[in-house]
């Protein structure tokens, strides 16, 4: 039997008290939040658009206390699910499926313990590129031809712990068209991985005849190693392709041939889609904030970058992904009109 002691009493009413005011509090004012955004790389273009994201919400809430943690898209989505950071803006559908199983690299289920805020972008493309003189060699054109030829490839790809950009962009074209991975990299040892600038270089240097790597479109480098080494696009079946991205919720695009110098015919590939996930012990005030300054500042958002050049509230507030939405989200939403 437990006995409710004044005290007791006292502290049950005092958090009630807090609970209404909690469910009641007003946050539409200027006071500023606190928080930290994790997950992309110290430089270049993740950098660009964190910070930009972020002196939008301290000009929106003067004061704000905003910092950014370099990183990696699956870390970010660790750390935050973990309370070691509390923003990220690149996730994308494959960490968010592996740390909801806790897959690797993720070392336990961490379901339920980060959610929705917005979708951010879905202009990841894909890039499939060939030398000219590789595909003259093998008489490759697509995919389709490799997996049936299977000719010995010099590959560079992404590290393996960047998981958008190795098992939604190399690994699931090979597996719409059937590629065997060792068979065509001698089991892996003809594969260089780093990011997209040491993808580049080593293709520009003669060091690969395979890079298939993420970009917007279009991507300067893509054009500068063209001028000194003649590429191709190694081309797509849209309806393998369709099939096997499906899995993981990406719809395939069309890549103009006015794009690249070098592309002969319009292609397909896949575009990534990039969501800001935030972890459930950041305050609702802050999220609700950090929300309400973005979607009320559309243009300004817009301008960061061309890949958020299509930026606009009613699809950026769609939930794309299997997560729910953070409460703080949430309620801005629903107080805009955007879900009920």
């Amino acid at each position: 039997m437990v006995v409710v002691t004044p005290h007791i009493r006292a502290a049950l009413a005092g958090a009630a008290a807090l609970a209404s005011t909690g469910a009641l509090a007003d946050f539409n004012d200027k006071k500023p939040v606190s928080f930290s955004v994790d997950g992309a790389t110290a430089t270049g273009y993740f950098k660009v658009v964190t910070e930009s994201i972020n002196g939008i919400v301290r000009e929106a809430y003067p004061g704000t206390d905003a910092t950014y943690k370099p990183g990696s898209p699956a870390g970010g989505v660790l750390n935050i699910a973990t309370g070691k950071s509390d923003f990220t803006f690149n996730a994308s559908p494959v960490e968010i499926a592996y740390a909801n199983q806790g897959k690797a690299p993720f070392k336990e289920p961490l379901k339920g313990k980060f959610h929705y805020v917005m979708k951010l972008h879905e202009g990841l493309i894909v890039h499939n590129l060939m030398t000219k003189e590789w595909a003259d060699k093998t008489g490759v054109s697509s995919f389709d031809d490799i997996a049936a030829k299977k000719p010995p490839m010099r590959l560079t790809v992404n590290l393996a712990a960047n998981l958008q950009s190795t098992v939604t962009m190399y690994r699931t074209f090979f597996d719409a068209f059937g590629v065997n991975e060792g068979a065509v990299t001698d089991n892996g040892r003809n594969i260089i991985r780093g990011n997209s600038a040491t993808g580049f270089d080593a293709l520009r240097d003669g060091k690969v005849d395979v890079f298939i790597n993420g970009g917007f479109v279009p991507t300067a480098e893509v054009a500068d190693v063209a001028r000194g080494r003649e590429l191709r696009w190694i081309s797509a079946d849209g309806t393998k392709l369709a099939a096997e991205a499906a899995k993981w919720g990406l719809k395939t695009v069309t890549v103009p041939k006015s794009a690249y110098p070098f592309m002969t015919q319009d292609e397909t590939t896949l575009a990534i889609w990039n969501a800001i996930v935030v972890g459930d012990h950041v305050p609702e005030e802050t999220v609700y904030k950090f929300t309400k300054a973005l979607m009320e500042n559309e243009a300004r958002v817009r301008s960061i970058h061309p890949s958020l050049a299509e930026f606009a509230r009613a699809e950026a507030a769609k939930n794309i992904t299997e997560l729910g939405y953070h409460p703080g989200a949430a309620r801005y939403y629903r107080e805009a009109g955007f879900i009920k």
